[in-house]
């Protein structure tokens, strides 16, 4: 039996609209998904912390670099993951229940994810 936690905080938005659309979601998550993207933010907040600490000390730039390319690749991962979790619930969820905001609000938030 899959366990999931529900999901059903509001999501506000950093855009002008003309029209006033909070919404709470009904769907659910799965929690070991969502507990294996948190550790995830854990251990790359721990290497971006050694990161600034290599800063600190002065160590060379070009490790530095590569270490910052590394924590990029982190969170790229951590972004592809909650990407994944939110088409297989938020965005299959809107599909159902023809949220096309929601899918609006998918394709801004890819834009922005690829500047």
């Amino acid at each position: 039996m899959e366990k999931t936690a529900e999901h059903t905080h509001t999501h506000d938005h950093d855009h002008e609209h003309p029209h006033d659309h909070h919404h709470s979601h009904t769907h659910t998550h799965d929690p070991e998904h969502i507990r294996k993207i948190l550790n995830r933010f854990s251990r790359s907040i721990g290497h971006l912390d050694s990161v600034r600490r290599m800063v600190e000390r002065g160590e060379d730039c070009a490790d530095v670099l590569v270490q910052l390319a590394a924590v990029r690749g982190e969170i790229n991962k951590i972004s592809q993951l909650i990407l994944k979790e939110h088409l297989d619930h938020c965005i299959l969820d809107a599909m159902e229940t023809h949220d096309h905001e929601a899918i609006e609000k998918l394709n801004e938030a890819i834009d922005k994810l690829m500047r």
